[in-house]
């Protein structure tokens, strides 16, 4: 990896992180999206420091010479870990969304039954 890149990732890996656990801070992550985003900052502040790591993994392991693509895999697999999480907090929500529904019809009926018996 060339030296720009290591640059640019690890300046990109300090705002993201400081912005993170500025985030975390105000509470306006919860702790588990705060974990993801927390690996990807650590991630990217690793580059520089484990360029040999990385170099070795995509040339020996998933067969790429150029090392620089370690970085997009890595990123395009957290943004597919993070969208699995994602959808299924949406259909978790939508679940409960169904069930208040119900929930309120019920109660609404009931009081409708108790308004038409007085």
């Amino acid at each position: 990896m060339g030296l720009k890149i290591q640059i640019i990732a690890f300046v990109i890996g300090v705002v993201f992180f400081v912005f993170i656990l500025r985030s975390i801070k105000k509470n306006s992550f919860a702790p588990t999206i705060s974990v993801l985003w927390i690996l990807v900052a650590i991630f990217l502040l690793s580059i520089p420091i484990f360029q040999q790591f990385y170099q070795w993994i995509t040339y020996n392991v998933i067969g790429i010479v150029d090392a620089r693509h370690i970085i997009y895999i890595v990123l395009i697999g957290f943004l597919l870990i993070y969208n699995y999480y994602l959808s299924s907090k949406i259909t978790l929500m939508n679940d409960q969304i169904k069930h208040l529904i119900s929930f309120t019809a019920i109660l609404e009926n009931k009081i409708k039954g108790k308004n038409e018996n007085q």
